[in-house]
């Protein structure tokens, strides 16, 4: 063997050491980079949902990467469709946990979803933050699932406090026949009597009914004096119509699934007057100087608008709120952030977002309760969303 070649070989196994130097000695670490995977209805009936949740997310990620991340950690987000689809969004999260590897997963962006999707996070042993309405994701807790709006019963809880205070006596409940509404519904008969409160009729829907007159016949022949709708859109848009073609003067609120501009933009006129559960995004400029959660809604506002031309729908809290929650538990963190010590992070974490002041405890893993200030009643007023008086 010539002594050229012995040289060569010594030069290529040295070359090889370098390559497979072992962490510390020049080669990039695997936990450089947090993995936000995001599985979101950006197409699909679902969308209204799920194109602002994404949009959020983007906004807060790119605001972090621009500080320099987490804990000098930059954050990447691998977001997929779901299109609403509760099979698809199993199939996406499976994607998220197998092959890209995600540290935590955020959404998806329905109840249906998130109830599909929750035992297959526990399954995985990774941590998902949804944004459900149903308290069924969260209530009992489950090790691995989380949430960031607030819960029908906690939304309900707040509204029927509202309905109190205005001497109303009698309700009437038209709820869309699917995960939102049904649960809505159960949980809206289920507290009534907290508040001495009937529920004298309970009317379903499809929420892509083009019509619901009939329901509304039998709601106008009740006793109720007033009227909850519990759907996301544009079920409720339909029921403004019908009502004022029906000469229906019982005064009308909405869930806050419908808290958007898109119910005044879809029911036009027919919508004037009607009010609306909402958490604060919708309406910043309604909240008082020392309100503690008006600095982030005014924020998100602001920083949407700017990007996006628009103004915010207020879905767009769940994930920028979600990503305020993974910044302060991996701040937390002072060892390897991985899915267990984020799960096990997240589950101590107290943080101002959107939606209120969440405060996330082994019992209560939406965050959320009645002190959070997460609420406000709304009234439509000339093609606007003004605080009810």
């Amino acid at each position: 063997m010539s002594k050229s070649f012995c040289r060569m070989s010594l030069l290529a196994a040295c070359a090889l050491l370098v390559v497979t130097a072992p962490v510390g000695l020049g080669v990039a670490q695997a936990g450089d980079t947090i993995k936000i995977g995001a599985i979101y209805a950006t197409s699909g009936s679902a969308s209204f949902l799920g194109i602002p949740e994404e949009r959020a997310l983007r906004l807060k990620v790119d605001e972090l990467n621009r500080a320099g991340g987490i804990n000098g950690r930059k954050i990447e987000a691998v977001v997929y469709d779901t299109e609403g689809n509760g099979t698809k969004a199993v199939q996406q999260l499976r994607r998220l946990i197998e092959n890209d590897k995600v540290d935590v997963v955020v959404g998806p962006s329905t109840s249906g979803e998130s109830l599909l999707a929750l035992p297959v996070a526990n399954e995985a042993r990774i941590p998902i933050i949804m944004h459900a309405g149903t308290e069924k994701v969260f209530t009992p807790p489950t090790p691995y699932g989380f949430n960031t709006p607030p819960s029908d019963r906690l939304v309900a809880t707040d509204l029927l406090s509202v309905l109190q205070k205005k001497g109303v006596k009698r309700i009437a409940v038209m709820s869309s026949a699917d995960g939102f509404g049904q649960s809505g519904a159960n949980v809206l008969k289920e507290i009534c009597k907290n508040f001495d409160v009937v529920l004298v009729d309970h009317e379903e829907f499809n929420r892509q009914d083009t019509d619901m007159t009939a329901q509304l016949l039998r709601v106008k022949a009740s006793s109720a004096d007033a009227v909850i709708i519990w759907s996301a859109l544009p079920g409720p848009s339909i029921i403004l119509k019908n009502a004022v073609n029906l000469g229906f003067d019982k005064p009308i609120y909405n869930s806050y699934a419908a808290a958007s501009r898109d119910l005044l933009t879809q029911a036009g006129p027919a919508a004037n007057g009607t009010f609306l559960t909402s958490m604060r995004l919708l309406a910043p400029g309604s909240l008082k100087d020392d309100d503690p959660v008006r600095p982030v809604v005014q924020k998100v506002y602001d920083d949407y608008k700017q990007k996006y031309g628009e103004a915010p729908p207020t879905f767009a809290a769940h994930s920028y709120d979600a990503v305020l929650i993974i910044k302060a538990a991996a701040e937390s963190i002072k060892g390897d952030i991985n899915r267990e010590t984020l799960r096990d992070a997240i589950e101590k974490t107290s943080v101002i977002g959107a939606n209120g002041v969440f405060k996330f405890t082994p019992e209560n893993h939406g965050g959320l309760d009645r002190n959070s200030l997460s609420m406000v009643l709304l009234q439509a007023k000339d093609g606007n969303w003004v605080l009810a008086q």
